[in-house]
């Protein structure tokens, strides 16, 4: 093997360089545009501590390993260790590394003498990081991989500083830059000092891979439902919109999530029958069913092995074997994976293509986390998507629409009042069924209704754009009243309000007819869309006028009625 670092490599100046040398990669590796750009940007930059902000997908870990391997041939670092999330994302990355002719140790204390850096989990480092300290030669370079893992002012965050203080450069990457409490990440900057948004040195969002084609669009098909629950002897019963204090939202949550639920039994069923048609040209297609913990998983497993016939691969913390179980699952055919934590973040399986979110978790951070796994292209597939199918809970359904806008992670300047990041009542409390008041509670019933699909599609090679028909979610009262008077403002502002209020509806319209048309006739939404979009000549349903809607609507009917593709121009003849 090659050994990298030595002292007769060649030295060059880190600010100079540039591109002035070749860039090195692989045999038959080819270098996306963004990669490249952020590279170049990595050597003209002064900061010891570089943040990329890069969707999943868009192949951060290729990135990083090009960066280590050029970072040695050129002799700018001696070293290289990667710190990751979990066992099986280090494994990833020893065998990327080893597949560029870069050779890490795994989990050792002692840097091996024939390999050129360590991987290790964040676990790993908090464990021992006084035995783990790096000293200041030789020179290293470190990669920080999920680094909002690690926020500040816990064991994780120190050891890093710990560990790696001595650190020549280090590289931070993230899909999700952001953390749900308000601890800064480690080595990261922020707008006002200790305060304020992360600045990132490079960012690649979704909306940009979906422009470039480096990763699929993702559909959100939701579900409202009719809940019952009893508590302290009194009966209850919401549907998913209706705004609710802690103990009964929590209430609601957990009743629309129990596995003994038609509702949840509804949504795996969709998702299965799904997940059975894109199979149909992707034989080795799966799916992913996020749950809550083990006991939850299980009871899962068993409504998909009912639904579908099959027995689903579990993984769960607890389980010596869950990094082979989920290598298994990613290398094999079986159609169904059902997981806590494990697959949210880091695991590249890009066969999945449906997933059910049946998580109790609502940060924005684990839902994009999750939403990731479904975005990753399989070469030589055409039309590919992902689905996740997502309870009509407002929360998730505005995380789905703003799935293409950037994020920071934010933080609010030290007070004695707290953080400032209070989250909704709903979500003060860590866990759906506290254990002291579970005699109170008994589940009644949670049987299903479909509400809505929200879609995030590349529009063109100048920007993207989605499509919401989550209507049914947005109050009416949120509409600002237009100002009275006669002026010609006031009346161009009342006609505009109404006009967004007729689209909103006629969304909710368009994607009850989606949903049939589906089930019904078993076609794909992205396929409906598609068809539709070329009909009319637009990139999307946002971009349809008044018209066109109504258009889109009468399309839709006659598909239904008929079970054929409509065609515009015979309709518009006549």
């Amino acid at each position: 093997m090659e050994r990298f670092g030595s002292k007769f490599a060649p030295h060059y100046s880190l600010r100079a360089l540039s591109f002035s040398m070749p860039l090195r990669v692989i045999k038959g590796f080819k270098p996306r545009a963004w990669a490249k750009a952020c590279y170049a940007q990595f050597l003209r930059s002064e900061n010891e501590n570089f943040l990329v902000d890069a969707c999943p997908g868009a192949g951060k870990t290729k990135f990083a390993v090009m960066v280590a391997l050029n970072e040695l041939k050129r002799g700018a670092v001696d070293r290289v260790d990667v710190v990751g999330p979990s066992v099986h994302i280090c494994r990833q990355w020893a065998e990327e590394m080893a597949n560029w002719g870069v050779h890490l140790d795994l989990e050792n204390d002692r840097e091996s003498s024939d390999c050129v850096g360590r991987v290790f989990t964040y676990q790993r480092l908090g464990m021992s990081a006084e035995s783990l300290r790096t000293p200041a030669n030789p020179r290293r370079l470190v990669i920080l991989d999920e680094i909002h893992h690690a926020g500040d002012n816990r064991t994780w965050g120190d050891a890093l500083r710990t560990v790696f203080s001595n650190a020549t450069r280090r590289l931070l990457l993230s899909g999700t830059p952001f953390r749900s409490d308000g601890n800064p990440i480690p080595f990261v900057g922020y707008s006002r000092g200790n305060h304020g948004v992360s600045v990132s040195d490079y960012a690649y969002g979704y909306g940009e891979a979906l422009r470039d084609g480096y990763c699929a669009p993702l559909y959100f098909p939701h579900h409202d439902g009719d809940f019952q629950w009893e508590r302290d002897g009194k009966i209850f019963r919401f549907d998913l919109m209706t705004k609710l204090g802690q103990q009964l939202g929590a209430d609601r949550l957990r009743t629309a999530l129990a596995p003994e639920g038609e509702f949840v039994t509804e949504l795996i069923r969709e998702a299965h029958q799904h997940l059975m048609i894109l199979r149909e040209d992707h034989p080795t297609a799966g799916g992913i069913v996020f749950g809550r913990d083990v006991a939850n998983v299980r009871a899962l497993a068993e409504v998909i092995k009912k639904v579908s016939g099959t027995n689903p691969v579990t993984v769960t913390n607890d389980d010596p074997d869950a990094a082979g179980r989920i290598r298994r699952f990613k290398d094999g055919d079986r159609p169904w994976l059902v997981s806590v934590k494990m697959v949210s973040e880091g695991v590249d399986i890009p066969r999945l293509r449906v997933g059910v979110y049946l998580s109790p978790v609502q940060t924005e951070m684990f839902f994009r986390q999750a939403a990731g796994r479904l975005v990753r292209l399989v070469q030589g597939l055409e039309d590919q998507a992902g689905y996740l199918y997502i309870p009509s809970i407002p929360r998730l359904v505005e995380f789905a629409a703003s799935m293409t806008d950037e994020r920071r992670h934010a933080i609010a300047p030290q007070t004695n009042q707290g953080n400032g990041l209070e989250l909704p009542p709903e979500m003060e409390r860590k866990r759906t069924e506290p254990d002291d008041e579970e005699l109170a509670y008994r589940f009644l019933a949670a049987v299903p209704e479909r509400s809505g699909l929200v879609e995030t599609a590349p529009a063109d090679k100048g920007g993207q754009t989605f499509f919401d028909f989550a209507s049914d979610l947005v109050e009416e009262d949120e509409e600002p009243e237009p100002v009275a008077g006669p002026s010609d403002t006031s009346e161009v502002t009342r006609l505009l309000a109404e006009q967004k209020k007729h689209q909103r509806r006629k969304g909710g319209i368009l994607s009850a007819l989606v949903n049939e048309l589906y089930r019904s006739h078993k076609v794909p939404y992205a396929k409906i869309h598609a068809h539709l979009n070329g009909l009319q000549n637009v990139t999307g349903q946002s971009r349809c006028s008044l018209d066109q809607l109504a258009e889109r609507e009468e399309l839709l009917r006659d598909w239904l009625r008929t079970g054929k593709p409509p065609s515009l121009p015979s309709r518009v003849n006549n």
